[in-house]
């Protein structure tokens, strides 16, 4: 080798001028066409999987502005009867979105991505259930049922899958960050091999690399600092301008989503205030004439049998109970209300069952000054005496007390009744944790209490049941520390 070389130099020694140059060119050039042959290859390829990528958010993007409302309005225009199943064609809309969600997942490059793709597509089959059990229903006589199924099944389904559409767009972003930062380590390298052969050619690529690079990462950053600042809760982000045409389609329509993501939570929150103030008045249609009519009976034969003291007292009793259950229409009440609402209850209830009945209430004077929904404690209550106490033989005893901490109050409702199997404890603790009641374990008073505490303080708060079979059972109701103005 070191002999040709020699040879090489010898004869380079008689070239003319322009030879020499001509050779100089060739040396100078044949890296630099090396280079720039190997950072096209990896640019066509970083632009065909950088298209696919920008292409799948894009489509993913329009997608989640338009499924989810269509459906929603649809189902609501069928429901109220205004519209029919041929007329709306959900499903349809449903087998569209299903091929559209088939070419997102062939084309996903991330595992995450493919994950959302098949959640969506389960939740699409879902979602057909659902609009199914509407359409085999009686549209004119169910209404009130496919009501409910359309905010519970429906509306919750497209919801979602709307989530489900945003978190495979956020991992799609996160691919392309990913590639951003393969193409820069392999534009990198390329220099570097080229900076090798011809210095200066070498320096003039690599700020052309970086020129290109930037152009793509900090776009690409900056969408990935609004996903940031959009998880956090802060919808109004704006994102780079004049960049590309595909990341400028991405930016707006990314804009667009964070702005009807805070119209859609702030709708959200009015329909949870909404659903409270529905919730309180179905427990009340509910626990109101039933023991109204009980109550009014028993008055009715006390009075027969000239046991004027009791029916005084159960009248007093009765007016006081109903009373605390208006309270001027205001949601929440102090807990001293509410105890004086629930002994009433009780006084009635002793006066019904008093050879299977007895009662305490033992709640410090301090604690009774904060608030606490109305009419917590009376369900609860009814549920130990009709399931705990009424399937005893012998007599109960119903018993209300407290204990807190520096931020929370803990009432604690027990009853000596027959108690409950440890598997059903478990069964009716977890329905409470997750708010999804499928077998109606306790019925509909506790589940009520539980759901609305939550909507009122947070998911952190609510009901927590113990029970031993033939010991009892005992419902803690956990609440924060809160007061209200006094009350004129």
């Amino acid at each position: 080798m070191k002999k040709y070389v020699r040879e090489f130099i010898a004869r380079f020694r008689k070239f003319s001028i322009e030879k020499k140059l001509k050779w100089l060119r060739m040396v100078v050039i044949i890296p630099a066409l090396v280079g720039i042959i190997t950072l096209l290859v990896i640019m066509i390829n970083f632009n065909e999987s950088y298209n696919e990528a920008v292409k799948n958010v894009s489509v993913a993007s329009k997608f989640n502005f338009s499924f989810s409302e269509d459906m929603d309005y649809k189902m609501y225009r069928i429901v109220i009867g205004a519209e029919s199943f041929d007329a709306m064609k959900p499903y349809e809309e449903i087998k569209e979105a299903k091929e559209l969600v088939k070419e997102l997942n062939k084309n996903a490059v991330t595992d995450e991505s493919k994950l959302r793709t098949r959640q969506i597509g389960k939740l699409l089959d879902n979602l057909k259930i659902s609009i199914e059990e509407i359409e085999h229903s009686d549209l004119k006589n169910d209404y009130m049922e496919n009501n409910q199924r359309l905010r519970l099944n429906v509306n919750v389904f497209t919801e979602i899958i709307k989530e489900k559409v945003s978190e495979y767009i956020y991992y799609e972003i996160g691919n392309m960050e990913s590639m951003r930062v393969k193409l820069e380590k392999e534009i990198m390298h390329t220099i570097t091999i080229t900076l090798i052969a011809v210095l200066f050619l070498s320096l003039i690529t690599w700020k052309l690399s970086k020129l290109i690079s930037q152009s793509i990462s900090y776009p690409v950053r900056q969408l990935c600092e609004m996903t940031k600042e959009v998880a956090q809760g802060n919808f109004d982000v704006h994102g780079p301008q004049n960049t590309t045409e595909e990341l400028q389609i991405l930016t707006n329509n990314f804009e667009h989503m964070a702005q009807k993501v805070e119209r859609l939570i702030e709708d959200v929150k009015v329909e949870q205030q909404n659903l409270r103030k529905k919730e309180l008045q179905l427990l009340q249609e509910q626990i109101n004439p039933h023991f109204l009519y009980n109550t009014l009976d028993t008055i009715m034969w006390l009075a027969i049998d000239h046991q004027d003291d009791k029916v005084v007292e159960m009248v007093a009793a009765l007016s006081g109970f109903f009373r605390t259950s208006l309270s001027h229409g205001e949601d929440k009440i102090t807990i001293r209300e509410e105890l004086e609402h629930v002994e009433n209850y009780l006084k009635i209830q002793q006066l019904r069952y008093g050879d299977i009945m007895e009662y305490s209430i033992d709640v410090p004077d301090e604690i009774k000054k904060n608030d606490i929904v109305k009419i917590t404690l009376q369900p609860l209550v009814e549920n130990a005496l009709y399931h705990g106490l009424k399937k005893q033989r012998e007599k109960g005893m119903i018993k209300i007390s407290s204990v807190d901490d520096e931020n929370n109050i803990f009432l604690i409702v027990e009853d000596n009744g027959v108690g409950m199997q440890p598997e059903q404890v478990v069964q009716i603790n977890k329905e409470m944790y997750e708010d999804i009641w499928v077998n109606r374990t306790t019925g509909f008073g506790i589940a009520n209490v539980n759901r609305r505490i939550k909507l009122y303080y947070g998911e952190e708060y609510g009901l927590i049941l113990e029970s031993e079979p033939d010991i009892g059972t005992k419902v803690i109701v956990v609440v924060p520390k809160t007061r209200q103005a006094e009350k004129k």
